[in-house]
């Protein structure tokens, strides 16, 4: 065949070929099973297989087909890409994995409490969060009281409609995303006139850092925030930086942003996944790690300094 052009009927042939596809049959050792449907890359641990496509998130890259991931990924040129498929597809025809459309249902809230006075009291006065910081947000419908279990949930909406969910027991330790939670909507606050963004592993710490500033009598309206949601030990964990989906998306959704600040936790996880998040997000933004020094949360340092002030009057 031709190594300077490229037959419609080749190239259209090539082009029907997946990414996943072409690992599984011709180089199967690359893909590690990472759940019931998910793959990652052996030599990329943060190139994702899943339901026909591929996404490469320490490089903001992604697509379907195997052309676009000998380019993107392997280097190729779009020529040397098709003619090695069409060897390949020519010597051994490729398995191909078809897949079934699931239908979903509509993302749908926990069910709400006929009000919201332990959660109310759990945050103000075990957590030390400001009432008018708390209120704000039951008042945007973006924190409740759960009717079973009383859990504090903290919504996180794209657009009008809510479309992610987690959920925090106020009475034991338990904590969970509720379930057909989008992560790229996880709990935020969003100020389009700044551009500075602070990020934080869980919600409490969010609401905890706009209490601090408003203590030391700063607006703490006019930033942007974002609760990745727990997603700092998969990140942590790995040998390659990865951007986390939370983070990602509300970058791509909020373009004013230029300088995020850090707030995750100060242990050996939060501190790992903070330089790993750096590494990518440097390229573009100004990045400052501001996790909490004497403590392990930023709701430690919060109830710390809340106990100091009480004692002082």
């Amino acid at each position: 065949m031709s190594k300077k052009f490229i037959r419609k009927s080749v190239l259209e042939n090539v082009r029907t070929l997946s990414a996943f596809d072409y690992l599984n049959n011709y180089h199967p050792s690359l893909l590690v099973k990472n759940g019931k449907k998910d793959y990652y890359h052996r030599e990329h641990e943060s190139l994702h297989f899943s339901n026909g496509m591929w996404y490469w998130w320490s490089q903001g890259v992604g697509g379907t087909t195997a052309l676009d991931y000998l380019i993107a990924v392997e280097g190729y040129d779009f020529k040397e890409a098709c003619n090695y498929l069409a060897s390949l597809m020519n010597i051994s025809d490729p398995v191909v994995t078809y897949y079934h459309k699931k239908e979903t249902k509509p993302f749908e809230l926990p069910e709400k409490d006929k009000n919201n006075n332990l959660v109310i009291r759990y945050l103000c006065e075990t957590r030390k969060i400001d009432r008018e910081i708390v209120d704000y947000f039951i008042s945007k419908g973006m924190l409740y009281q759960s009717a079973n279990f009383r859990n504090a949930v903290f919504v996180g909406y794209d657009g009008d409609m809510p479309a992610y969910a987690f959920k925090r027991n106020i009475f034991k330790d338990f904590k969970l995303e509720h379930t057909g939670s989008n992560k790229a909507f996880s709990f935020n606050y969003q100020n389009k006139e700044s551009n500075v963004l602070h990020v934080f592993e869980a919600a409490i710490d969010l609401l905890s850092y706009m209490t601090r500033l408003k203590m030391e009598d700063i607006d703490y309206k006019s930033f942007n925030y974002l609760s990745l949601g727990g997603a700092c030990e998969k990140i942590a964990a790995k040998n390659e930086a990865d951007m986390p989906i939370a983070l990602n998306a509300f970058l791509e959704r909020n373009p004013n942003v230029q300088i995020i600040v850090f707030h995750l936790d100060n242990d050996e996880v939060g501190r790992g996944a903070t330089q790993k998040i750096m590494m990518i997000a440097r390229r573009n933004y100004q990045c400052f790690d501001n996790h909490p020094v004497n403590f392990k949360y930023v709701n430690d340092e919060l109830i710390h300094k809340s106990l100091l002030l009480s004692t002082d009057l």
